[in-house]
């Protein structure tokens, strides 16, 4: 595959995660709901996504910008930066320099003109560039090497995407702008002209400016006389809402390579901020040690599915696959024993889920299963099979089984629980279609395929948690005793 390039509109990530983050504040009472909401965006889309390359994208103050010169009412309509927002963004700035993250600015540009600077010189340049944004300007720079992404609606839109919207190639996309304007920015078009009526124009006459050439062929006489009366206004619209590609840029590739966190200085800050669940997907398991988080999604019948993190210092794991009929008490099983086979020497191992079936059977229940025969007995143990793999391959390594609250913001927890779901829907989708086998791993996502060996020392049995965990009754509506 081609080398990946990753461009965030910084902007609209922030406000998204303002007005999609309210009430949260430290212990002090300064609010943080915009930085913690930007983080854990951030954090998702790397990790869904792994770029090799990854920059987020700024705008200026918008009184800075070209546009606003030879247009004053460009974008004057909106509100002022919120307070309680001015106080989080040099935090977010102070993240994204922790994380080794670039971010960039240019003077007198705004952050879509410097994504379209740099995704048409790295895209010619045989690169593949996905651009972060709910913005529909950017979708002009559309191509075959260029796409959007917009994260809150899981929608990736490549040229085909942009005839569907706007009925045009993306290189014609300032045209049907230039003629219905853009509310959102104060761009102001023509009047009564609107998006599709636009389009169907720039469709037929091939341009803006063939549409202002041929005016006596337009349809209506209200629309050719707003036309040319407007005329000069459209070809200003067009203008405002045409992005650049010679922002002025002093940066190679290699500054956008993709390079791990600064964990002396992230981890402080996330304290300093009070982000203890963050702190935690930050923060590497202790030495020589291997740590596994599960879940597992099923119903009572139909596909299940099963999410697995493997994590062993900076080294980290996904894997994710799903079974035709499973219940979610045998998906949790299931993800647990994936993990498990997945390490190729014997480790000490701490193994976490929101399962409290999996979890007390292992740390509580197993023994007595052992001695009384209960393993081995036939349908003498509801999912007898799993369990019986279970302690064979616990056997191998010291591990310990540790509960975690599920859905309660635990970071690992989450990611388990998104991959466990999309493997039981995209699973099941396959098997309906093309009747494939019972078991068939899904993608695995990080190319580490063998944990790193270290020194460690085989159990016999397996080894209950060191310290007593308390269960909140059926916290997770899966603990049925067997």
């Amino acid at each position: 595959m081609s080398p990946q390039l990753y461009l965030l509109d910084g902007s609209s990530y922030i406000y998204r995660a303002y007005y999609g983050f309210r009430e949260s504040a430290t212990s002090g009472g300064m609010p943080t709901n915009a930085v913690l909401g930007f983080t854990r965006m951030l954090l998702e889309l790397v990790q869904e996504h792994r770029p090799e390359y990854f920059a987020v994208v700024f705008d200026p103050p918008r009184e800075e910008t070209f546009r606003r010169d030879i247009y004053p009412a460009y974008k004057a309509h909106r509100e002022a930066v919120p307070e309680d927002l001015l106080l989080q963004l040099p935090y977010i700035r102070r993240i994204l320099q922790a994380l080794n993250v670039p971010a960039l600015e240019a003077p007198g540009f705004e952050a879509d003109d410097v994504i379209a600077t740099l995704a048409r010189e790295y895209a010619a340049a045989g690169i593949e560039v996905t651009v972060v944004t709910g913005d529909k300007d950017l979708l002009q720079i559309v191509s075959d090497r260029i796409a959007l992404l917009d994260t809150m609606k899981g929608k990736r839109s490549g040229p085909q995407e942009v005839l569907d919207r706007f009925g045009v190639a993306p290189e014609l996309v300032a045209d049907v702008l230039g003629l219905a304007g853009d509310s959102a920015d104060n761009i102001p078009g023509v009047p009564g002209i609107g998006e599709k009526t636009a389009a169907m124009l720039v469709q037929r006459f091939g341009s803006l400016e063939g549409v202002l050439q041929w005016i006596t062929l337009v349809n209506g006489k209200s629309r050719r006389e707003s036309l040319h009366l407007h005329a000069d206004q459209a070809r200003l619209s067009k203008r405002l809402a045409t992005v650049r590609y010679d922002v002025p840029l002093e940066l190679s590739l290699a500054d956008l390579q993709s390079r791990p966190a600064n964990l002396p200085v992230l981890i402080p800050l996330l304290r300093e901020l009070e982000f203890a669940a963050l702190e935690v997907a930050f923060t590497p398991p202790p030495p020589g040690v291997v740590e596994i988080y599960s879940d597992g999604s099923g119903r009572d019948s139909g596909p299940g599915g099963y999410g697995v993190i493997l994590r062993y210092g900076e080294h980290e794991k996904e894997l994710s696959g799903f079974e035709p009929e499973s219940t979610s008490q045998r998906m949790e099983l299931i993800a647990a024993i994936r993990g498990l086979e997945a390490l190729n020497n014997p480790r000490r191992v701490r193994v976490f889920s929101d399962s409290q079936y999996l979890v007390r059977g292992m740390s509580e229940w197993l023994r007595g299963w052992i001695r009384s025969g209960r393993l081995e007995h036939q349908d003498a143990l509801k999912n007898q099979d799993l369990w019986r793999q279970l302690a064979a391959l616990s056997g191998r390594h010291e591990v310990a089984w540790e509960w975690v609250p599920g859905h309660a913001g635990h970071p690992f927890n989450e990611r388990c629980d998104k991959l466990a779901k999309r493997a039981a829907g995209e699973g099941g989708r396959a098997v309906m279609t093309a009747g494939l086998p019972a078991d068939l791993p899904m993608e695995i996502r990080k190319e580490e395929e063998v944990i790193p060996p270290s020194v460690a020392h085989a159990s016999v049995m397996p080894v209950p948690c060191s310290e007593e965990t308390v269960f909140d009754a059926d916290a997770d509506g899966q603990l049925r005793l067997c």
